[in-house]
């Protein structure tokens, strides 16, 4: 009769001692639910695929907004979110920023514009429970200034949409720019308009030489909110590019070519363009919603090979759009489809196809799925 007492005993007590194991087992961590700017450095297995989109400029196109982001950008949240992809760049210029009428309603309420844009790319990530998709944004000239930078802009900016972004950016430049890895890439944002020996419109040269040569993954993409070479010549827009300062425009070229980068990506310009220099895609992905023009080649700099558009009828149907990238880490290449949302009929369709190998080569006669 006592050895069944010390039998039941020692059987309740495995029991109690299991279940305790099994109750404690540690949940997923925060950082692993949720985006914080401790979850940037990402190391899972580089085999199979994965993809992420890129799109940017979805300021209002009228100066009298009463939000400060485009009618267009709600409709391409919902899109890129459907995509499923596994991360989501973003290209700077979210909202109207500074350059807007006084009678705006959100004319210096620079944090109302933010939370206008927070709440329309909600199908893509929720700012406020930080569950959904990884979204990375970098400033354009309209989270800036139109000389010197407007401090309560920054801080808004600083406080909402980029109060996530990473920290490990250059001395002064936390969550502008940054770098962060995704299974077998590096990412490099980098911020155009904080001054580099007193220069606006340049990158961190020496940051960005040792991002690309340290750390290295056999994908390296890189995103500026400006094209290093322009595509057009909005009188708007000229003055706050890369290109006002060519010899340190060329300095940062070189580097993404002597270091094999697979692609740079910006906006900046209201349209889609996609061209190569030295070997590097040039990708222009502007068209997040902000007032769009037809592609005028004679526009562009000399030196850019442009690849897309080439017809007549894609240079004309430069509508809103973004561009979603597959990465096959086992092939090591990259497929890239962007697709274009006619308003009128409200269907998307597909206009530029590209396929490049990790080091940014063009692969040619390849199907695009």
């Amino acid at each position: 009769m006592r050895l069944s007492h010390i039998s039941i005993f020692l059987i309740v007590l495995i029991v109690t001692l299991v279940v305790g194991c099994i109750n404690e087992q540690p949940s997923m961590p925060k950082s692993e639910q949720v985006m914080t700017n401790t979850t940037h450095q990402i190391s899972q297995s580089s085999t199979g695929t994965w993809t992420f989109a890129v799109f940017g400029d979805s300021r209002d196109n009228t100066k009298d907004t009463t939000t400060g982001v485009s009618q267009y950008l709600n409709i391409i949240a919902v899109a890129v979110a459907a995509e499923k992809p596994d991360l989501v760049m973003y290209n700077g210029d979210l909202v109207s920023g500074w350059i807007i009428s006084n009678s705006s309603p959100v004319a210096t309420d620079y944090t109302a514009q933010f939370r206008n844009w927070m709440n329309e790319v909600e199908p893509i990530h929720n700012y406020t429970s930080g569950r959904g998709i990884p979204l990375y944004v970098i400033r354009g000239n309209h989270e800036d200034g139109p000389n010197a930078t407007v401090i309560p802009l920054l801080n808004a900016y600083l406080t909402t949409v980029a109060m996530d972004m990473p920290l490990n950016g250059p001395l002064g430049e936390e969550k502008l720019t940054y770098s962060f890895t995704w299974k077998g890439a590096k990412f490099i944002a980098i911020d155009d308009y904080f001054p580099h020996d007193g220069l606006k419109e340049t990158v961190n040269q020496s940051w960005v030489d040792k991002e690309l040569m340290s750390g290295t993954k056999p994908f390296i993409f890189v995103f500026g909110h400006t094209p290093a070479y322009l595509v057009d010549s909005d009188t708007d827009d000229k003055g706050y590019d890369l290109a006002v300062h060519p010899q340190q425009r060329d300095a940062f070229w070189n580097s993404l070519a002597k270091n094999n980068a697979s692609a740079y990506f910006s906006g900046h310009a209201h349209l889609y363009v996609r061209g190569e220099i030295q070997g590097v895609q040039q990708v222009v992905s502007g068209n997040g919603g902000a007032m769009g023009h037809s592609f005028n080649s004679s526009e562009a700099d000399p030196a850019l090979k442009i690849e897309y558009p080439i017809t007549e009828a894609d240079k004309k149907g430069n509508n809103v759009g973004y561009v979603i990238i597959t990465v096959n880490e086992t092939a090591r290449t990259m497929n890239a489809v962007q697709k274009v949302y006619d308003p009128d009929t409200k269907v998307w369709r597909i206009g530029d196809k590209f396929s490049l190998t990790s080091s940014g080569a063009v692969i040619t006669n390849k199907t695009v799925q």
